[in-house]
């Protein structure tokens, strides 16, 4: 915080007697600058910002009312400090200079004391305001380089697993905003890429977006379907919301076996799709409902085949809602027609290429809302490498003792395909039917109205199971040591024995059971999800 001695302060008097005066008492303590007109200050006051102005109300041309409103409307002098002199002492003449901006008014004739009394107090109230609007920034500016640190900016190690390529752009609207995005590549058959914004500003808008993003990380890793991870978060999120805030999010489930990408939006804008030979499209005629605000909500997927250079674009509104400087708004259209021009480009380029354009049409308008870009493009290989890759399959069973059979049976037929001995048959098949039975048993208590899903891979040399419900929590680890009067304890514990891993977990109301056992890798691996 600079001394008091360095401010400076512009003197406005069309009187040379009152200049006079005011210098004198003033110029032991600060710096000054005159000015005769309010034409002047107005030039002096751009040409170097003065710390405090002391305006006479009352001069030809422009008087300090006028003067002041001028000085109001300019942002670098906006906030600075404006001391009325006057000979009106009139209340009606105060609320005047008021509402034009003042910040103090003394009466001529004016005690000197009084004058310097009023200013250094004002100084010394813009010191402490500064003071603290630097701590403030500093700190914002730790919070901006945390929330970025949040985001993925290297895609390298998703691209090379899911034949991919990758690439994103944000330009917050201030040191910290609410828009977000991520992929999580939580298993090798599927890639979840994810694009938010979050109601409102700053510091809340950030708190909030860091804890939609911890939680989409978690349910990407149990959850299947995107319409899924979006029912679960916007559960998670409206449980505990007294800020009454919300988020929009589009979740996308990429498998890139198929080449399938399985599409959900909760509020958020629809993702545009760019394909070689065809104009750019919107992915989505219904962008739901945004999540936070009301538990219970459902969402609906859209399935799409991607082609080899198919590419996918997901924004925030801050893109299609920015003004410039004639409040024309850059809109979906002017979207769609800016894309066409980037077509056939890199996600790096596109991205940046957008960003630019939207950028040059805002011109020098103040930015509103942040802006998000995020790009999925399929690359060309994945075409030729896709009979080599894992083929990927749903399954999903009732919960009665007669789907329980159809999933060994299930497994039994990936199993044929795979080479493998029977004894790791046999292992896997009882772990399967075990952890199948305790879930229709226990977890569901026998209503055949629930469903449970199974998924079998085989990757390098391991065959997993995996199976998950919705019940209530069965943990095995709960049963008591080989109690033989517990007709599924026993089971689980004989399958334990033949399985290499056996993994029991409870994760966001959602059972999950995970089986493995190490095999010859004697085949080509092969997937078959849920």
């Amino acid at each position: 915080m600079k001394p008091l001695s360095d401010s400076r302060i512009l003197l406005v008097d069309d009187s040379k007697t009152n200049i006079d005066v005011l210098v004198r008492g003033l110029k032991a303590d600060y710096k000054l600058n005159v000015a005769l007109s309010g034409e002047q200050a107005l030039q002096l006051a751009s040409a170097v910002v003065p710390d405090l102005i002391l305006l006479d109300v009352n001069m030809p041309g422009l008087d300090g009312y006028e003067t002041c409103r001028r000085l109001r409307a300019r942002p670098q002098t906006a906030e600075v400090p404006i001391i009325f002199l006057s000979a009106l002492n009139e209340v009606g003449s105060k609320a005047i200079g008021f509402e034009a901006g003042a910040n103090d008014y003394i009466t001529k004739p004016f005690d000197l004391l009084e004058v310097k009394a009023r200013v250094r107090a004002l100084l010394k109230a813009k010191a402490y305001n500064e003071a603290i609007k630097d701590q403030l920034a500093g700190e914002l500016r730790v919070a901006h380089d945390i929330q970025m640190g949040m985001l993925p900016r290297d895609f390298s190690t998703l691209e090379a697993e899911y034949g991919v390529k990758l690439a994103a752009r944000l330009a917050p609207a201030g040191e910290v905003g609410g828009d977000l995005y991520a992929a999580f590549g939580p298993y090798p058959d599927r890639l979840v890429l994810v694009m938010g914004d979050v109601s409102g500003k700053g510091i809340p808008a950030a708190l909030f977006m860091v804890r939609t993003l911890s939680l989409v990380g978690l349910l990407a890793h149990d959850l299947h379907r995107p319409e899924q991870i979006l029912a679960r978060l916007n559960n998670q999120l409206a449980a505990d919301n007294p800020s009454s805030m919300f988020v929009t999010l589009a979740c996308a489930v990429y498998h890139p076996s198929k080449r399938l990408l399985i599409l959900a939006s909760g509020g958020h804008t629809s993702p545009v799709l760019l394909r070689q030979g065809a104009p750019p499209q919107y992915m989505l005629q219904s962008t739901g409902t945004a999540l936070g605000l009301e538990a219970g909500i459902t969402f609906a997927a859209t399935e799409l085949t991607l082609e080899p250079s198919d590419t996918l674009l997901f924004y925030t509104d801050g893109v299609v809602e920015a003004f410039n400087n004639e409040r024309e708004c850059y809109g979906g259209s002017r979207l769609l027609e800016d894309s066409k021009g980037l077509l056939g480009k890199d996600p790096e380029t596109l991205t940046a290429g957008l960003l630019e354009r939207v950028q040059t049409f805002a011109g020098t308008a103040r930015q509103s809302d942040d802006v998000a870009l995020l790009a999925l493009s399929i690359e060309p290989r994945a075409a030729g490498n896709l009979g080599a890759e894992p083929e990927t399959v749903s399954l999903e069973f009732e919960s009665t003792a007669e789907d329980v059979s159809r999933a060994v049976e299930s497994f039994r037929e990936f199993a044929d395909g795979q080479d493998l001995d029977s004894s790791e048959i046999f292992a896997l098949c009882l772990g399967l039917e075990e952890c199948a039975s305790n879930i229709v048993r226990h977890a569901y208590k026998g209503d055949p109205g629930q469903r449970f899903q199974v998924s079998f891979t085989r990757s390098n040399g391991t065959i997993t199971l995996l199976l998950s419900d919705t019940g209530i929590p069965f943990n095995p680890d709960d049963l008591p040591e080989r109690n033989p009067d517990d007709p599924g304890g026993w089971g689980l514990h004989l399958a334990r024995s033949f399985l290499d891993e056996f993994e029991y977990s409870r994760r966001e109301n959602q059972n999950t059971w995970r089986l493995t056992k190490h095999v010859a890798n004697k085949t080509v691996p092969a997937t078959v999800n849920s």
